[in-house]
């Protein structure tokens, strides 16, 4: 009798323990609504915010319609400068960056959503002093300027590492006052971004971009693996090629093109 009731006892014990591994791991794919995400300010026209500081983009509304297309939300985190917005994906408090280039070192870390744009990066200078540049070996002597925390892809930062004079700013409109001011000889920003801080600062007359591209790099989303949602991480992408298919990635960035200097 004692060990007909101790097999019934294992039994019921073996069935709860199942049930409940069972319900703990269908838990991530429940709790899966939304992903938290930030973007840094000013990264025109790919990643800023609009007056009322609502953060909107190429990369931010193209993320949104792919999550809207899988039945996920966006939800956007508080404005905060770049290297804090890395630091908070780095520690969980957000699910995602939207706009970052793609690097090793990165993708070793975190999931990277598809290609939602392309970024030309242009060396910016003072007017009166620039500088013959036909690859990036040209700026080697030339005091420079980048993004604090920012990458600019595994090649170039490796030979900026062993070859260049960087200054990191915290503030990519920062690199054009402080070429105004003299405090570097040249800054490098996208294309775009450049143009819409010479603009917004009233400096069209002063800093201008030298003629050819030193970078062309595509931009991404990266996202945390520990996301409640990175699991749904593949359905996004598809749905961003779907977008590229489909014209509406297109007209977001058209949208977003006709939006800058105005």
């Amino acid at each position: 009798m004692l060990i007909r009731i101790s097999i019934v006892f294992l039994a019921l014990v073996s069935f709860f323990t199942i049930s409940f591994n069972a319900n703990s791991q269908a838990q991530p794919s429940n709790s899966c609504t939304s992903f938290s995400g930030n973007g840094i300010n000013n990264w025109y026209p790919f990643v800023y915010r609009k007056d009322d500081g609502q953060l909107t983009g190429i990369v931010v509304d193209g993320t949104q319609e792919a999550l809207t297309r899988i039945g996920l939300e966006l939800e956007i985190d508080n404005d905060k400068p770049w290297k804090r917005i890395l630091y908070d994906l780095e520690q969980g408090n957000v699910d995602m960056v939207l706009g970052a280039y793609w690097n090793k070192e990165r993708a070793a870390q975190y999931h990277y959503s598809e290609q939602l744009g392309t970024d030309e990066l242009r060396v910016f200078v003072k007017d009166g002093k620039q500088f013959p540049l036909t690859s990036p070996q040209d700026l080697i002597g030339h005091s420079g300027m980048r993004l604090l925390g920012g990458s600019l892809g595994d090649e170039f930062d490796y030979f900026a590492s062993n070859h260049l004079d960087f200054t990191e700013v915290p503030k990519s409109d920062s690199i054009i006052i402080m070429l105004q001011n003299n405090r570097a000889d040249y800054g490098i920003l996208g294309y775009v971004e450049g143009l819409q801080h010479i603009h917004a600062l009233g400096l069209e007359k002063n800093i201008v971009p030298l003629n050819m591209p030193i970078l062309s790099n595509a931009m991404h989303v990266m996202i945390s693996k520990n996301a409640n949602c990175a699991h749904r991480v593949d359905d996004m992408n598809k749905a961003i090629l779907d977008m590229r298919d489909d014209g509406t990635l297109q007209n977001i960035i058209d949208d977003h093109l006709s939006l800058i200097r105005k």
